[in-house]
C-alpha cells in the first residue's frame, strides 16, 4: 500500500469514528479492526520516515512528533476494545474517551491540525460538542493520593529532563533519570490497569504504556539517550500537559462540582437549532455505544430533541418538505430512543445488530436535516453554533470483503452517514 498523508490517515480515522456511532456490530467489527490497524501502521511509517520531525521548527520542542506517536500508540487501545467488545461493562466509555482524545490532540496541535486539513481534507475532525463538560472522576482517598503523586512525579521528571536535555547520554545524572522515568512509567501503567472499571476506562489513555504518559516517557528516554534536546523538551511538555489533564479530570476531597440542571438540556426547546444542539450531545456520547453511565442521559437527549422538534414545527411554522422531513426525524428519534433504552446495561453491551440500528437511525436523522435546505439553515444558531452537525467526512464505508486499498482510493468522498 502506498504511504498515506497525515490528512488521508485522519480521513480514515473519521470513518472509524463514524462507524463506532452506536457501538460495535458483527457487520463492522472486522472492518473497524482493519481500519484501526491501517491508521496505526500508516502513521507509524510516517513518523519513522522522519516526515514529521521538523513540524515544530528547528530548535523548538518536538511536541508534534510526540503527539503523533501517541496517536499511533492509542490505536492499540481501540484494537483491544473493539476486539473484546462485550467483555467489559465500560468498553463503550473507554472507546469514546480514546476516539475523542485523539481528535482533541490533533485539534490542539497547530502543526498537526494544519497537516490534517491539507488538500481539502478534514482529518481527525472533532465530532459535535457535549452540552456540558464531563463530570470529574470522584476519587477515593487512596486514589487521590496516587493521582496527586503521579502529577507531582510527572512535573518533576519533566523538569529534570529539560535540565539535562542535550547533555552527555552516558553521564550518571542522565542514566539515573532514565531509570527513574522507566520506573515511574511502569508503575503508572500497572496502577491504572489494576483499578479496572470506570477508572481504567477514563484514565488508561493518560496513565498506561499506550497512553500519553507511556508515549511521553518513552520519547523522553529516547531523547536523553540520543542527546536530542528538541525531543526531550517536546516529550517533557506533553508529560506536563498530561498531568494537568489528569488534575482537571479529578474530583478530590475539597473540590466541588455542581452538575448542570437536567444534564444541560434547555427547559423549553422551540427551535430546530436548540433541538439539534441537544442531539449533538447524544451523537458524541454514542461513539463506542451505550453503557450504564450514559444510557439515561442519551435517552433524555433523544426525547428532548423529539419534543423540541415537535415544538419547532409550530413555533417556526414549518411547512412543505421541511415539515415532512421534521416529522420523519421526530419518528426516527422515538425509534432510536427506544433502542437505546432497551439495552441491558446491567451486563456488558454486546456486539449486536441493535448497535448498528442505533448508528443507522442517527445517520438517517443527520442526513435528513443536512439535506433539507430549510432545516439545515435553521439548525445554525445566531451564536454560530450548529445543531445536527454532520458526522466527520471520511472515506466510503468499506466492503468487508475488500482490502484497505479501496478505502484509500476513495478518500476524497465526503459523506454524512455514521
Amino acid at each position: 500500500m502506498a504511504q498515506m498523508t497525515f490528512a488521508e490517515i485522519g480521513t480514515l480515522y473519521n470513518t472509524i469514528s463514524d462507524e463506532l456511532g452506536g457501538g460495535v456490530t458483527h457487520q463492522n467489527q472486522a472492518t473497524l479492526l482493519r481500519q484501526v490497524s491501517t491508521v496505526q501502521t500508516q502513521l507509524q511509517n510516517l513518523i519513522n520516515s522522519g516526515a514529521l520531525n521538523n513540524l515544530d521548527g528547528a530548535g523548538n520542542p518536538a511536541v508534534s512528533v510526540v503527539h503523533a506517536q501517541n496517536i499511533a500508540d492509542q490505536m492499540n487501545f481501540l484494537k483491544s476494545q473493539i476486539s473484546n467488545f462485550g467483555s467489559d461493562s465500560f468498553t463503550p466509555k473507554f472507546i469514546n474517551d480514546v476516539v475523542r482524545d485523539v481528535q482533541d490532540i490533533v485539534a490542539g496541535d497547530t502543526a498537526l491540525n494544519a497537516l490534517a486539513h491539507q488538500n481539502n481534507h478534514s482529518g481527525f475532525q472533532q465530532v459535535s460538542n457535549l452540552l456540558t463538560p464531563p463530570t470529574p472522576f470522584p476519587d477515593s482517598g487512596a486514589q487521590t493520593a496516587t493521582l496527586l503523586q503521579f502529577i507531582s512525579d510527572s512535573n518533576s521528571l519533566a523538569s529534570r529532563a529539560q535540565a539535562l536535555a542535550g547533555t552527555d547520554p552516558h553521564s550518571a545524572a542522565v542514566q539515573q533519570l532514565i531509570t527513574d522515568i522507566h520506573t515511574f512509567s511502569v508503575n503508572a501503567d500497572a496502577y491504572s490497569t489494576a483499578q479496572g472499571g470506570l477508572f481504567s476506562a477514563r484514565f488508561n489513555n493518560e496513565f498506561t504504556l499506550n497512553g500519553v504518559q507511556g508515549t511521553a516517557s518513552r520519547e523522553l528516554i529516547t531523547g536523553l539517550q540520543n542527546g536530542n534536546a528538541d525531543l526531550v523538551n517536546g516529550a517533557a511538555t506533553v508529560l506536563t500537559a498530561n498531568a494537568n489533564d489528569v488534575r482537571g479530570n479529578m474530583l478530590v476531597t475539597g473540590d466541588t462540582f455542581t452538575p448542570a440542571p437536567n444534564g444541560g438540556i434547555p427547559a423549553n426547546i422551540q427551535t430546530v437549532h436548540d433541538a439539534g444542539i441537544v442531539f449533538n450531545d447524544a451523537v458524541t456520547k454514542l461513539i463506542g455505544g451505550v453503557y450504564s453511565g450514559n444510557q439515561k442521559s442519551i435517552v433524555n437527549d433523544l426525547n428532548a430533541t423529539q419534543t423540541g422538534l415537535e415544538n419547532a414545527i409550530t413555533a417556526q411554522g414549518l411547512s412543505g418538505r421541511a415539515l415532512h422531513d421534521a416529522e420523519q426525524v421526530v419518528s426516527l428519534l422515538g425509534k432510536e430512543s427506544a433502542l437505546v433504552a432497551g439495552i441491558d446495561t446491567a451486563n456488558p453491551t454486546q456486539v449486536s445488530a441493535v448497535n448498528g440500528k442505533i448508528g443507522s437511525i442517527q445517520s438517517q436523522i443527520l442526513n435528513i436535516v443536512n439535506h433539507d435546505a430549510t432545516l439545515s439553515t435553521q439548525a445554525v444558531g445566531a451564536d454560530g453554533t450548529t445543531g445536527f452537525v454532520a458526522t466527520p467526512p471520511g472515506v466510503t464505508p468499506a466492503d468487508p470483503g475488500h482490502g484497505e486499498h479501496d478505502l484509500i482510493a476513495t478518500t476524497h468522498f465526503h459523506h454524512l452517514w455514521g
